[in-house]
């Protein structure tokens, strides 16, 4: 730069000393000025007014002293300008640096070139001026880098493209315990730990370099003394001009705590993602806790009840815990106990300096802690549920590590507390009763367990209470007042039971009372809750009257509770056959008759679906010309390994297990089918009839199948009679109804059967179209002989015939009743005096071979 102003100078300037002005140094990107010997400025440039604020006139009326705050230094030379630093007696000066003062009174910082000039035997100086300022800010800038490199707690590593450490500051020495020196000129490697994964971790920070872009990566170490550490790298290549990787800058920063805080809390979440027990969570937390801190003892304390107890805790001695144990939630109890009461942390620096507790002061001091910081563990809703706890074996406050651990802890203690009342909450709803808040099967099931394994044998009953018909309750007045009744029958239920026994409602209209009373308070107790069922129920101003069966079992010694229970169900199901409202104790002949019905029940199911059950055909007979009237189909069961099964058998097992619907179904089209045959081969029989359940009447699809029958078969309707229960009218009226029309309107004839034996009202047989009407076997007892069976067999002549019905009389054996039937104007009857029930083969002959003759009168 000296240079280059020396030679514009002489070509510019020198030809004319009093005429100093030239376009090329005009626009010279330099700041130039000329001064005389006194200090005077003869010029300055362009660049020289922009840099000092002086315009080319006020420049040149300016001294240099006013310019530079610096003065001729000691032993400068005489002929140097005044106010610019001295000038060396042979070539140019090392750029030094001074201020110039600008017009604005600012200081500007610039480098300094002189050159000594003479003319005419004339003395001037030559100054050319640089600022500094930028040149300044990048050396502090640089100072201030240096100091950040040392001073950081970030360990800062520079690299070579050979991976080889140039550079190392001090923080990445303290935390390997090495010094700076020992890491210059080593590999990248040295960093590690010489762990298994080393390797895999040099291969990843290679595959990051080669894609040319700042990465970070995560490396094992060792510390002082072989600690183990978790360094984060945050890697930085640098590349020179020519594309080539010129260095590596590595920021690292140690991430051990996190690390290990990371793993606890992972630890933690995955053992309550595993329902271990609170008392696991928290021993386990107190443990990892005292590993990676390990200055402390941990112990998280829970209060029950406003009463402390140890909820976990790692090394902690155990007379420790046992001195707080049972102590008051409150000031009282220690630091922990205090921390509960509060809602607030209570930090004790020093524990024998705490006058507060003395008797625990006295054991924290035998087992030498010295000080403790206990945070209360606060839950979502407000309640403080206990304290986590740190004691320190040397007296001081917390530091921010153990604050970090505690901080994370406490939400974790938060969230297992949480979780294990919901656990608890969801266990005691999981075991009660919705409605009545009542024990239900679940409770049941355990208790039985417990019970058993507790109490002696016979110590144990079990009392099964069924409300009967529920059902109808439930469809008369609707599920809501049935609840309602059944929430105020769990009221009385569970005023009656006194002493240790316990009412549980397993299901519907179902309790169980467990019982250790004998068999006579039991009798009592049965009595008891009959006479409380009977008790009208009012529910939205509805009177309710209701009725139950009990069933009840005793367990003996060496059974299984599921037997005992098994057993008392038996019992209930005999008290319903017993008529209802009434009490059963079970008895072994019980179970046989239980097994016969389950056996029956599979064999019945297996001669349906192999289509082994037969019918037989019972004549009816017309009194007044001994014609054929009809017969009746009654099915049959011979079964090879049971033998014959009679109907009586077999019929309730199909009603209670639903395969009536089945054998009804094949009954109507086995009858139909041989009727079609008697027609085919001009066998008369007038009429074939079949017996429907109740319910199967109640089936929507019963008058469908009937058609479909009558259309396979060919069989005019009018050939077909079915014969109905008076139990379908109790069950649904309107249904049975709407039914009975619906088949009166195919044309196929409807008997009543057993009537009288029933509940049906006079109204409700009107209001049927009932063609024909049977009097049940039951009247012919004592026919002959009892005026008053007479007179209600006549009456129900008389009402059949004023409805246009056809009277039929079951079960007649002898003459006698087949003439005194006469006499009361019977049309029909059925029963051993004509025939037993036949088969085909054997039908065939007896209405070939017998002769028509009217019934004499008696």
């Amino acid at each position: 730069m000296q240079r280059q102003a020396r030679t514009l100078w002489k070509d510019a300037i020198m030809p004319d000393i009093t005429q100093i002005s030239s376009p090329l140094l005009e626009k010279l990107p330099l700041a130039l000025m000329m001064a005389d010997s006194a200090g005077h400025v003869l010029y300055g440039n362009a660049c020289a007014c922009a840099m000092t604020g002086y315009s080319a006139t006020e420049l040149a009326a300016t001294r240099l002293g006013r310019l530079f705050t610096q003065g001729p230094l000691p032993g400068a030379d005489a002929a140097a300008a005044p106010g610019l630093p001295p000038q060396p007696e042979h070539g140019p000066t090392p750029a030094p640096c001074a201020t110039l003062r600008r017009r604005d009174g600012l200081g500007l910082p610039v480098r300094l070139y002189r050159e000594h000039l003479e003319w005419d035997g004339e003395p001037y100086e030559l100054i050319a001026l640089h600022d500094r300022t930028h040149e300044d800010l990048m050396r502090e800038q640089a100072e201030i880098s240096a100091m950040i490199v040392q001073a950081t707690d970030r360990g800062i590593v520079v690299l070579d493209a050979q991976y080889r450490i140039t550079h190392a500051n001090a923080a990445i020495a303290a935390m390997l315990g090495v010094k700076p020196d020992a890491l210059h000129g080593a590999p990248f490697g040295t960093l590690l730990a010489g762990a298994e994964n080393d390797i895999g971790t040099l291969r990843q920070f290679r595959a990051h370099l080669a894609r040319r872009t700042g990465f970070e990566v995560d490396v094992q170490a060792r510390g002082p003394q072989g600690a183990a550490l978790w360094l984060r790298c945050a890697v930085t290549p640098h590349y020179g001009d020519d594309g080539t990787l010129a260095d590596i800058i590595i920021v690292i920063h140690d991430i051990t705590h996190d690390r290990q805080l990371r793993n606890l809390q992972r630890d933690v979440v995955e053992a309550l993602t595993d329902q271990f027990s609170l008392r696991e969570m928290l021993d386990f937390m107190c443990r990892r806790i005292e590993l990676i801190a390990p200055d402390c003892l941990a112990v998280v304390m829970l209060s029950t009840g406003g009463v402390l107890h140890a909820g976990g805790h790692g090394a902690m001695p155990l007379p420790v815990l046992h001195a707080f144990e049972g102590l008051e939630a409150g000031t009282a109890g220690g630091a922990c106990g205090t921390a509960i009461a509060t809602a607030k942390e209570v930090v004790v620096p020093d524990l024998a300096a705490e006058d507060r507790w003395h008797a625990l002061r006295a054991v924290v001091a035998e087992h030498a802690l010295a000080a403790e910081w206990a945070v209360p563990v606060i839950l979502r809703n407000g309640e403080v549920a206990g304290s986590f706890s740190l004691y320190f074996r040397t007296p001081g406050q917390p530091g921010a590590w153990h604050r970090r651990i505690v901080h994370a802890c406490v939400h974790l203690a938060m969230l297992a507390i949480e979780q294990q009342r919901s656990r608890e909450s969801i266990i005691r709803l999981s075991y009660t009763d919705r409605l009545t808040s009542l024990p239900n099967r679940l409770w049941l099931n355990r208790r039985l367990n417990e019970l058993v394994a507790r109490l002696p044998a016979t110590a144990l009953s079990i009392m099964v209470i069924d409300l009967d018909r529920f059902r109808k309750i439930v469809q008369a007045l609707g599920q809501g007042r049935a609840d309602q009744m059944l929430l105020e029958l769990a009221g009385r239920l569970r005023h009656g039971i006194v002493g240790r026994d316990v009412l549980v409602r397993t299901e519907g209209d179902e309790f169980v009372v467990l019982t250790t009373q004998d068999a006579t308070d039991i009798t009592h107790l049965a009595e008891r809750i009959l006479h409380t069922l009977e008790e009208p129920f009012t529910v939205d101003n509805i009177p309710i009257n209701i009725s139950g069966s009990i069933g009840i079992s005793t367990h003996q010694d060496g059974q299984p509770v599921e037997e005992t229970l098994r057993q008392a169900y038996t019992a209930l199901a005999q008290a319903k056959k017993a008529g209802r409202c009434c009490y059963r104790f079970f008895h072994p002949s019980m179970n046989r008759q239980a097994e016969d019905h389950i056996i029956l029940a599979s064999a019945l199911r297996e001669a349906i679906a192999d289509n082994r059950l037969s019918l037989v055909y019972q004549p009816q007979v017309d009194l007044s010309t001994g014609e054929l009237h009809g017969v009746e189909a009654l099915s049959r069961w011979n079964d090879a390994v049971l033998g014959m099964v009679s109907p009586g058998r077999f019929i309730p097992v199909a009603e209670e297990t639903g395969q009536i619907r089945a054998i009804g179904v094949w009954s109507l089209r086995a009858a139909c089918t041989q009727m079609a045959q008697w027609i085919a081969r001009g066998i008369r029989v007038p009429t074939v009839s079949v017996n429907v359940s109740a319910i199967q009447f109640q089936d929507p699809e019963l008058v469908s199948q009937l058609a479909t029958i009558l259309h396979e078969t060919n069989v005019p309707p009018e050939r077909l009679i079915v014969e109905l229960t008076e139990t379908a009218m109790i069950e649904n009226f309107e249904q049975t109804v709407a039914t009975a029309r619906a088949i009166r309107e195919l044309g196929i004839g409807l008997s009543m059967d057993d009537f009288g034996t029933g509940y049906s009202s006079l109204s409700n047989l009107a209001s049927l179209p009932i063609s024909e009407v049977k009097i049940d076997r039951s009247f012919m007892n004592g026919f002959g002989s009892t005026g008053n069976v007479r007179q209600v067999v006549t009456a129900i002549i008389r009402i059949g015939h004023t409805l246009g019905m056809t009277v039929v009389a079951e079960g007649v054996e002898d003459a006698a009743q087949c003439a005194q039937l006469r006499n009361i104007d019977c049309d029909v009857i059925q029963g051993y005096y004509f025939g037993r029930p036949m088969d085909t083969a054997a039908l065939d002959t007896w209405i070939r071979e017998r002769r028509a003759e009217p019934v004499p009168a008696a």
